[in-house]
């Protein structure tokens, strides 16, 4: 049976869902959408019918109906106009990273629905992100630093503000966390990681002052001084940050595409970005 996750663009959904019905059949294998429904005024169960192209939940009580309820109801599809088919294709094309632009011309609807739709998924994917244990572990090495973003205040305009971002990297599973903070003291910043790192890591930072008691908190700290050296040998072990240099390049890309974001939007883009970057680090190995 086909999968979401199977999905990577629109002619996937074409070619796999090529109607309404099959959509939601795919959504109830999914767990998305209820594959079963009792009557809200008699209490039975509730039968599956079709629906000019699509399906909805009857009850019957001799040869009339007792009641009915959209397909839809009890998932987070039940706020929604539009239909489950072009659910799916926003879904399939957000995830795809298509515009947009793109994402309206396709689903035949309007750029404020696609703009509500993009928040909806973010705003879901801050959800996911706090289930997410620490990362790191025994004998994993996690990479951490901070850098700044760009935002726009109110959303709109050239004036723009510096956001600071803490993040680390853990270099055995690649998961990630990154979150935004005020300023950058020991204060701030400490508590932060030991909130998300597991305690018994490694961590390679550079020699910002916040970082200097960070051995208290975990297996070991080593650093590497990126003002004279890109890689720090100690010992036999080669100190270097380029993991979480890599990260900033990634999360910075859509921001610099975008000309920034709104400062109330950047928790759910960070959100969005931590989501994307862990779950392709599960869909690798699967």
């Amino acid at each position: 049976m086909t999968s979401i996750l199977d999905m990577k663009s629109v002619t996937d959904v074409i070619t796999q869902c090529p109607d309404e019905r099959s959509v939601i059949r795919m959504m109830m294998n999914e767990g998305l959408i209820r594959n079963s429904a009792n009557c809200e005024k008699c209490g039975g169960p509730m039968t599956l019918r079709n629906r000019k192209d699509s399906m909805e939940w009857r009850c019957r009580i001799g040869k009339g109906d007792c009641s009915s309820k959209s397909i839809k109801t009890g998932s987070f599809f039940s706020s929604t106009r539009l239909s489950l088919t072009q659910a799916l294709k926003i879904v399939v094309m957000w995830n795809g990273k298509y515009s947009s632009l793109q994402i309206a011309r396709e689903v035949k609807t309007s750029p404020q629905t696609v703009c509500d739709w993009r928040n909806f998924l973010r705003e879901l994917c801050s959800e996911i992100e706090s289930t997410y244990p620490k990362i790191g572990g025994n004998g994993h090495i996690v990479e951490i630093d901070e850098t700044n973003v760009h935002t726009r205040k109110y959303g709109r305009g050239k004036e723009k503000s510096d956001d600071w971002i803490l993040g680390g990297v853990d270099r055995e599973s690649g998961k990630v966390f990154v979150c935004q903070v005020p300023n950058r003291t020991a204060l701030t910043l400490v508590p932060l990681l030991q909130a998300n790192i597991d305690r018994d890591s490694i961590v390679y930072s550079d020699e910002w002052a916040s970082y200097s008691q960070l051995k208290k908190y975990f297996t070991s700290h080593f650093t590497v001084k990126h003002k004279t050296q890109f890689v720090n040998l100690v010992g036999t072990r080669l100190v270097c940050t380029n993991g979480i240099e890599g990260l900033w390049s990634r999360l910075k890309k859509p921001f610099k595409q975008g000309n920034g974001t709104s400062e109330a939007l950047i928790g759910s883009y960070l959100s969005e970005f931590v989501v994307r970057e862990n779950e392709r680090m599960d869909s690798s190995k699967r």
